[in-house]
């Protein structure tokens, strides 16, 4: 993380916390605002990630930027997590069986708008015990708004971030009631099912 960023994440530290929730009335739109990767940015060591999931149990996957010569750790850009009982429903609109699993694919679909894939699409997640997105801004672009400068109106930006979703190409996008975890620079929100989503204003 440059030093740029730490002070203008630092001192709007508090505009961010206040802004980070976006609950409220859901905002449609097809016209939004993608992250970039930085020039600096190392790729995504594992863009394909596939796992079963079992209803009663726990279970969690990530996706790591691949480790730098010059870092101690690789960094996560996605982390998905679902609970014992978060499977709901198949695409079918069975439900799920104790014991019973499924083939979970998450792909990262746009490298350059830093977009993912989550299949299988209509797969559905309890609202008592929703799946759980996290994604990572760490190893974005940080001129957001691409004047070619890195200042406070950079980070004023990041206070407007959200998980957004798609449900088809083609489709608005629907921005999700969000958390800006300013310390960790991650964007999470509770998900009830499968399509594309990415972190966007």
């Amino acid at each position: 993380m440059s030093p740029t960023r730490q002070l203008t994440l630092a001192a709007l530290g508090a505009l961010i916390v206040a802004c980070s929730d976006s609950s409220g009335p859901a905002q449609q739109r097809l016209d939004v605002n993608f992250l970039r990767p930085a020039l600096t940015a190392p790729p995504v060591a594992n863009p394909v990630v596939a796992f079963y999931a079992k209803k009663g149990q726990d279970v969690e996957a990530i996706m790591w930027y691949r480790k730098d010569a010059d870092r101690p750790d690789s960094t996560e850009f996605m982390r998905f997590r679902l609970q014992d009982n978060s499977l709901l429903a198949r695409p079918d609109g069975s439900a799920f069986a104790p014991g019973d699993s499924v083939l979970i694919t998450i792909t990262l679909a746009d490298p350059q708008r830093l977009i993912i894939d989550m299949q299988p699409s209509g797969l559905r997640f309890s609202p008592v015990k929703p799946a759980e997105l996290k994604l990572s801004f760490e190893e974005a672009d940080e001129d957001l708004n691409e004047d070619g400068v890195v200042n406070e109106a950079d980070g004023a930006i990041v206070g407007q971030f959200a998980i957004w979703k798609r449900e088809r190409p083609g489709d608005p996008w629907l921005k999700l009631s969000s958390l800006v975890e300013i310390g960790t620079y991650d964007v999470k929100a509770f998900i009830n099912g499968f399509t594309g989503y990415a972190i966007a204003w």
